[in-house]
């Protein structure tokens, strides 16, 4: 599964920087999170990470992030190689 970012809908409200952290920790620790929002305040260009660790909330039926997105920025789409 890919994990994408539609950037004309992404305010960066950074909700998912948010339930990302509360998956790895129980706690709403940004710092602890595998998506990491940033907007740069000269030109309001909004850059959005994901990190290596991860784990597209693999006990969930879909991604936190995904799920949470207020804006509806972040979709969750299989790759051509996975299988049903």
């Amino acid at each position: 599964m890919k994990i994408i970012r539609n950037s004309n809908l992404c305010y960066a409200c950074k909700t998912c920087q948010l339930i990302c952290s509360f998956h790895h920790t129980k706690t709403f620790w940004p710092d602890r999170s595998s998506i990491y929002v940033t907007r740069n305040p000269q030109d309001g260009t909004i850059k959005w990470r994901k990190d290596i660790s991860c784990d597209q909330c693999i006990n969930e039926k879909e991604p936190l992030c995904v799920k949470y997105c207020i804006y509806g920025a972040l979709q969750a789409i299989k790759e051509a190689r996975e299988y049903d």
